[in-house]
């Protein structure tokens, strides 16, 4: 109910608004109209008013009274001027020539004109006569008028107004018809969307959001929602995809710690055999919070928080770092380890997610080569982008698999008989990830050769010093 109200709450507020726009704009554009209607023949009488009584009062001035009078009696006589109103008064506003029966008592001299309204000859009271009319005393006390009838003016006023009027309604009809196209069409968007919504939450996770031809906003609206409903309907599939492998891979050492404690608790009188049982389930233990603590640091960093301690670090020093830790390692377990590092290599990354995908790709080598052996650790810019290059000569993985082997828990038939958590690859991606870098497997021939590609970057201030390699 109270989705309805509001909806029908932004329907109204929409309507009105565009009612009241556009009620404005017409009502100041028809007010103008009018305005400039009334007031344009009203001031070009006027003009020609005055025109003709200047020439009247220099008519009186150059040849007389009596002049005037014939010039005002030869003038009223003219059938063309018959809108034309003559009024020649002694001073006292007795008539001596003029069209009027008598000079109008509102009538006042001075300059500019005035309107009014004169009863029409022969029609009654009912029935008015507009005159516009200007009044002037002449030098020798009597007064003369000059006016025109602007009846016709007066209804082309009323019908304009009338017509105004009727184009104000239309339009505030129009508006309300374009304000409920208008609402009715943003809003049935909005309501469609809503729907999709609710049938998603009712479970009907396949429904998306109609994208329509337009192009306009609403699509690109749309398209960005059902792209953001297909990202979660993917971080749902690998959520349980996660959680099944997790119940897949828990399940082997917790049935291992299991034993062990039943082992342990069938020979109590043995401390020793409990003193072994012990040392397995911690050993168990240890694998168990290794798995957790890495699906949480994968998880923390494909979070994308971590973005905010990335700073300026050489990739060769780190590589290097990586590979001074992991030398007695390899040493003892066969294998040669060699460097290559190219110095002044700067990539923007955090310090200890870059040390940790060093350590993690020597680790990887170490434990899935073949010994005897060589693991290479290289940096080296190509195409302008600082590269870090591990390869060893194992088995390697074939080119089927490279996508696959970069998810969680995924291992391999070869290498399911030795130790790991089959997220090593997984946290490498990840760290890939977050920085922008490219993660590619490739054959080594023999052996797998991992090429981590970073953006380039401005290299830091201060010179690096040269890398010592290893043979």
């Amino acid at each position: 109910m109270a989705a309805t109200k509001r909806r029908s709450g932004i329907r109204g507020r929409l309507i009105l608004a565009t009612v009241a726009w556009v009620a404005a704009a017409s009502a100041l554009a028809l007010g103008l109209l009018y305005a400039w209607g009334r007031t344009l023949p009203q001031r070009e009488v006027d003009v020609e008013v005055q025109r003709e009584l200047e020439e009247l009062v220099r008519q009186h001035r150059e040849l007389g009274a009596q002049a005037l009078g014939d010039e005002l009696t030869r003038r009223i006589s003219d059938a063309a001027r018959g809108h034309t109103i003559y009024l020649y008064a002694e001073s006292e506003l007795s008539l001596i020539r003029g069209n009027l029966d008598s000079w109008p008592g509102s009538l006042l001299e001075g300059p500019g004109g005035e309107t009014l309204e004169l009863e029409a000859p022969g029609s009654g009271y009912r029935v008015l006569r507009q005159i516009r009319i200007a009044a002037i005393r002449l030098d020798d006390g009597r007064r003369l008028a000059v006016g025109r009838d602007i009846s016709e003016h007066a209804r082309f006023e009323r019908a304009l107004m009338l017509a105004g009027g009727a184009a104000f309604l239309l339009a505030v009809l129009g508006a309300l018809g374009a304000g409920l196209r208008v609402s009715n069409g943003l809003l049935g968007r909005v309501e469609e969307m809503s729907r999709t919504i609710l049938a998603i939450l009712a479970g009907r996770r396949q429904e998306r959001v109609r994208v329509r031809s337009a192009g306009d906003e609403f699509d690109g609206l749309a398209a960005h929602f059902n792209q953001l409903l297909n990202e979660n309907e993917h971080l749902l599939a690998r959520m349980r995809e996660v959680t099944d492998d997790v119940a897949h891979d828990l399940r082997t050492p917790l049935a291992r710690i299991r034993t062990h404690a039943e082992s342990a608790l069938a020979t109590p009188e043995d401390p020793a055999r409990m003193r072994e049982a012990l040392h397995e389930l911690l050993e168990e233990t240890n694998r168990l919070l290794e798995v957790f603590n890495a699906l949480l640091a994968i998880a923390q960093i494909e979070s994308h928080q971590l973005r905010e301690h990335m700073q300026a670090l050489d990739l060769a020093a780190q590589a290097e770092t990586a590979a001074e830790l992991y030398q007695p390692v390899a040493e003892e377990a066969g294998f040669e380890l060699r460097t290559e590092l190219e110095p002044g290599l700067t990539v923007r990354a955090d310090r200890h997610l870059l040390a940790q995908t060093a350590s993690n790709l020597i680790d990887n080598a170490i434990k899935y080569g073949r010994a005897p052996g060589v693991i290479s650790v290289e940096t080296l810019s190509v195409d302008g982008r600082p590269e870090l290059r591990v390869s060893d000569q194992g088995p390697g993985i074939p080119e089927a698999d490279r996508e696959r082997v970069l998810g969680r828990f995924v291992r391999l038939d070869a290498s399911r008989s030795l130790p790991g958590t089959g997220l090593g690859l997984s946290f490498v991606a990840a760290v890939a990830d977050l920085h922008d870098a490219e993660l590619r497997l490739e054959d080594n021939a023999p052996g797998l050769r991992v090429r981590l590609s970073f953006p380039a970057a401005r290299p830091a201030p201060g010179k690096h010093p040269p890398s010592r390699g290893r043979d």
